[in-house]
């Protein structure tokens, strides 16, 4: 994941997070108790889906980084820094 992607991402979980709290704090009104409540789940669980996604993300990368690699191995490496 590049780091213009994983910055906007950070971001987009820590504002999820944020309106969680402040629903959390207005959820504390009696009479919006119900529907605040399941606005704040919602964005919970979106802040998850994103969290989740972007370290799936990053696995899949990984994943994929190493299938592409060329296979190296200990005589190989060692005869291309022989002068």
């Amino acid at each position: 994941m590049d780091a213009a992607l994983q910055t906007q991402m950070t971001i987009a979980a820590l504002v999820c997070s944020g309106a969680a709290l402040f629903f959390s704090l207005i959820a504390a009104f009696p009479g919006l108790k119900v529907v605040l409540a399941a606005v704040r789940d919602g964005v919970l669980w979106f802040a998850l889906f994103l969290v989740l996604g972007g370290v799936a993300f990053v696995v899949w990368q990984q994943v994929q980084q190493t299938k592409l690699a060329p296979p190296t191995s200990l005589a190989g490496g060692q005869a291309s820094r022989l002068p």
